[in-house]
Order: C-alpha cells, then structure tokens, then sequence
C-alpha cells in the first residue's frame, strides 16, 4: 500500500466517477482502473459500488478513505514538525479555539507572538471544543483552548486521552447583568454582591440547553434555591447583552465578556455572584505530549498564559 495508491483512491471516492478522477490526477483512465482492480485485489474486497450517478463507497472503502486521510494528516504533521525542528521559530502554529475565546484571547495573542516572532505564521481554526478535540487528537492542531465546568461539579467531569496535556489559562467568573431598573425594582443595591433570592421575581434571559453557560447558570440557581422564570432563550451572548439592555430581563455573562462590552450600554450594570454559587468556567489549554521539544509550541503556550494572566 504506498502513498501513490491511497491518493488514487482518495481522488475516486472524491470525483465519485473513474474518468474525472484520472483527469485529475493527470493519468489515463485505464491506468487508473488497473489500478484500482490491483488494490481490491490485493484487500480482497470492494472499495467502490457503481450506481446510476456514478461510484459510491462501500463500507470496506469508507474504512479505507478514513484510514488514507488519516495517513496523509499524519504526513503532513511529520512535515511540519520537521520544519518546526530545523528551524524552531520559524513554522506554523495552528490554534484552535470557540468564537468566545477567540475573542477574549486570540487577539492580544497573536498581536504579541507576531511581533516576537515575525516568521511563524499562525492559523486560527474556530469550532466546537469537541471538534476541536477530534483535531488535536488527529494532530491537526497544536493548541486549543476550551471551557471546563466548575471543578466543584460533583458527577461532571472531563475525559481526555492519555496523551493530552492540559493547563489552567484562568477561573473566569460570571456576573449577573441587567437593567438599573430592574435591579430598583426588585430593592437590589448596585453595589452588592446579587441577591437571587431577591431576584427570583425579575425575568430571565436564558441561553439554549445545549450551551456550557446554560448548565452552569442552571446550576448557579439550584444552588441558590430559585427557579426563575425564562423570559426568553438565545444562543447569543451579544444578543443577550441587548435583551439585558432593553430591560427585557437579567442575564449571567462570563466577566470578561461583560468588561468588554458594558461600556456600550450606560444603563446596565454588573453584580458578582456569591462564590458559594460555583458560578464561573475553567478556561483551559490542551495540547499533544511529544517526545521532543516544540519551541515554537512552548513559546506560545507562555503567551497565552501570561495574556489570560493580564485579565484577572
């Protein structure tokens, strides 16, 4: 099985049809059926079924492009750090990170490491932490940050394989936000740590099931003992923000988020939550274990630190 080979079948299974795929790879068709026939020959299976509309894969031959992709991934990881070896600041770093963090730390991140080191080359890879873990474990990435629960969470915990590394970047805590006449409403003084209890009766603005923020905000209020009322939910913290604004009800924010962007809205404040609440995420850092040293890697993982370091 050689390189050459797992690139033909990878070209079929993408074209979806022998002849454009040949075009492609720039070689005859029959030599590329030869080729293929050798190869099924070889495994003692079907890579490909013929329909109407051209190939399709077989189960065997989804197995197979899994196996070719991961391959080629590998390779060009091999590549990298082969450059990364022979000259260590001068490589590609690929980081990866939610929306969130990217906005809270990406920025000041690479505006630092770029004037340190002005040959790497940064590549910012945005998508879900479980996405995200997939390529760190598929050696697609270098870094990723991501969110953790409370560590306090009894029965929520994080599993990561053996291989992967993690560092604390920041406990970030959240705040309740709303309306100064909300909060008046309700008799809250603004500059008090947020009573929920007294709060109960105001509405709030929810962020959707499927969110980290939603599980600790829940939590946050079964640990207060409230169940308050959903005045509406989204999946937008700037979206929140404006709900918050326009005093349709309050909402809890990550701290960061909130020194940001309060500032727009003169009429909103924040409160700290009580700390027996647990309400806050862990910002952390993943990266592979390797047996030799990545400079670049390390170099950027100090910066990381030292920028979620400057937020506290």
């Amino acid at each position: 099985m050689t390189e050459q080979e797992l690139l033909y079948i990878l070209a079929v299974a993408e074209e979806k049809n022998i002849t454009h795929a040949a075009q492609r790879l720039n070689i005859s068709q029959p030599s590329l059926t030869q080729c293929l026939r050798k190869i099924e020959k070889e495994l003692d299976t079907k890579l490909f079924t013929r329909r109407k509309y051209g190939l399709d894969l077989t189960d065997t031959g989804k197995l197979y492009v899994e196996m070719a992709r991961d391959v080629f991934a590998r390779i060009e990881t091999f590549r990298e750090d082969l450059r990364k070896m022979k000259n260590p600041m001068n490589g590609l770093l690929t980081l990866g990170a939610s929306w969130y963090n990217t906005l809270i730390y990406f920025s000041t991140f690479a505006q630092r490491f770029s004037k340190l080191y002005p040959d790497a080359q940064i590549r910012l890879v945005e998508k879900r932490t479980t996405e995200l873990l997939d390529m760190l474990k598929g050696h697609e990435i270098d870094i990723i940050i991501a969110h953790e629960y409370p560590s306090e969470y009894i029965g929520v915990k994080e599993n990561y394989a053996k291989d992967i590394c993690r560092e604390l970047l920041q406990n970030e805590k959240f705040r309740l936000v709303g309306d100064k006449s909300l909060l008046e409403q309700a008799g809250v003084s603004y500059e008090e740590t947020a009573d929920l209890q007294k709060l109960q009766t105001i509405p709030f603005i929810f962020f959707n099931d499927n969110q980290r923020i939603r599980r600790i905000t829940d939590h946050v209020f079964y640990e207060a003992g409230i169940s308050p009322k959903g005045v509406l939910c989204t999946q937008s913290f700037p979206g929140a923000l404006d709900f918050a604004a326009r005093a349709i009800g309050l909402v809890i924010l990550p701290e960061n988020y909130i020194g940001q962007n309060i500032h727009r809205f003169p009429d909103l404040v924040s409160l700290p939550l009580d700390p027996s609440l647990h309400g806050y995420w862990s910002n952390c850092i993943y990266y592979r274990e390797q047996e030799y040293p990545d400079l670049l890697r390390e170099e950027a993982i100090r910066i990381l630190k030292e920028t979620a370091h400057n937020k506290k």
